[in-house]
């Protein structure tokens, strides 16, 4: 057996996590045998709360590859491995998604280095990375960039190896097993589900719906529900006599028509989606001097506002894009309080005088505008003859449908398909995350007049 110990740095999950650096080493369980190893451009702004953190700045990756240019290389680096992370979930999910953006099917056997440290090896307090490596003394002198945090992750790997390479090979051959139907779930209904993307209904003995999730396979998602073992998903499992599932053709539709859902039904077993207050404010007003300033206030205070999150950390990272894309002033835009110049110095054209408070302003207004204007997003349908829409006007929700590819696919044919369905805070956020990530190449983006 040959293994590829895989480790991500990404953009974070609140900006769409999109993949800044990766690296993997390979290994036949006891020697290195390779390594690969890249940064990688997002294609989208990478917050200064995570460049804290990594290290990774935009600069950095300015000039990097985007992950199709890498992904033919990634995937002959991996292939014949299995593929090992500490916390595989996270990174495995990260790089299918990526790859799946550019129409490359991902598929491999995995193990997780955090589960096979807490069955090999019992009781440490953490089994997080850093704590687990220090307690067994494995170095990383690298901490969150992705090759130092592969390398410790080998080196655990290669102790687990060493200690019970049995249960290894067990785990590897748990990955296939059948899961346990719940009790009173008709064997024919859970055959029945389709390997594909939509909203699924976990239901009562009456047909009352106890769970509703979205999945880009329905039935193994439905599996992992069988499979795992907390109180509440137990108590769950036994209620379960009928499941259902409506087919929606590509992930964000399933995302949009499942928090429709969730909020018209209010299932009791979801993590309900919750309705997140956006009490921070990015705001812009102007002072004394007649220069207008860029900050951050409560909703209370709100006048004039640019954009509202639902934290302190997101509002200051949308500040630093909008000085870093907009050559804005840290000093006026509430990251920097000084009576001096800021700390551009020179590269600050206001602070050096370079130009104009009319100017600036301008700039300022500029990035304060909000383009709203008609969208669609077209993307995979049901089936091959048939295209999944979704329509945004003027910077708002209005719905979804589906258009027969056989016919020409016009503004009017788009509109006649769609369903109203309501806007919220949550299809605002998944709207958002969509467009401000590249989009990948299932999907087209259509701009229209208003």
């Amino acid at each position: 057996m040959i293994f590829s110990i895989v480790d991500i740095e990404t953009t974070g999950g609140s900006h769409g996590n999109r993949i800044t650096e990766i690296a993997a080493v390979k290994t036949d369980g006891i020697r290195v045998l390779d390594s690969f190893e890249t940064l990688i451009n997002p294609g989208i702004f990478i917050p200064k709360s995570i460049t804290l953190l990594t290290g990774i700045t935009n600069e950095m990756v300015k000039n990097a590859p985007v992950f199709d240019e890498i992904s033919s290389k990634f995937l002959n680096f991996l292939e014949g491995t299995i593929f090992v992370a500490h916390n595989v979930s996270f990174d495995y999910s990260i790089i299918k998604n990526h790859f799946e953006d550019v129409a490359i099917p991902f598929n491999y056997k995995k193990l997780c280095t955090v589960r096979l440290s807490r069955s090999i090896m019992p009781n440490h307090p953490s089994y997080s990375l850093g704590k687990l490596c220090r307690a067994l003394g494995i170095q990383n002198n690298n901490r969150h960039r992705a090759m130092g945090d592969a390398e410790a992750t080998t080196k655990l790997f290669h102790l687990l190896y060493t200690k019970d390479l049995e249960f290894i090979q067990h785990s590897l051959n748990q990955l296939s097993r059948e899961s346990i139907l719940p009790p009173h779930l008709p064997k024919s209904e859970f055959e029945a589900m389709p390997n594909t993307t939509g909203v699924y209904y976990l239901l009562g003995d009456k047909m009352e719906i106890l769970y509703i999730g979205k999945a880009k396979d329905m039935k193994k998602r439905i599996v992992s529900h069988f499979t795992e073992t907390t109180r509440k998903k137990s108590e769950l499992l036994r209620k379960i006599h009928h499941v259902s599932y409506i087919e929606t053709g590509n992930e964000l539709i399933a995302l949009l028509l499942e928090s429709d859902e969730i909020k018209k039904h209010y299932p009791p077993y979801n993590k309900m989606q919750k309705q997140k207050n956006n009490d921070y404010c990015v705001c812009y007003y102007e002072g004394q001097d007649g220069i207008l300033r860029i900050d951050i206030f409560l909703k209370k205070y709100q006048k004039n506002t640019m954009q509202s999150f639902s934290s302190m950390t997101m509002a200051k990272d949308y500040l630093y894009m909008l000085v870093e894309k907009n050559k804005l002033c840290p000093k006026y835009t509430g990251l920097e309080r000084t009576k001096g110049a800021c700390y551009l110095g020179d590269i600050c054209h206001l602070c050096s005088e370079k130009e104009t408070i009319k100017s600036y302003n301008l700039r300022v207004l500029n990035s304060a505008q909000k383009k709203e204007m008609n969208q669609w997003i077209v993307g995979p349908g049901r089936s091959i003859d048939e295209k999944g829409v979704v329509k945004i006007q003027k910077g708002i929700y209005a719905g979804f449908g589906y258009v027969n590819t056989e016919i020409n696919i016009t503004e009017e044919e788009m509109d006649a398909c769609i369903i109203a369905y309501k806007t919220n805070t949550d299809t605002r956020r998944i709207l958002e995350g969509f467009l401000n990530n590249p989009i990948p190449k299932a999907y087209q983006l259509i701009k229209t007049k208003n």
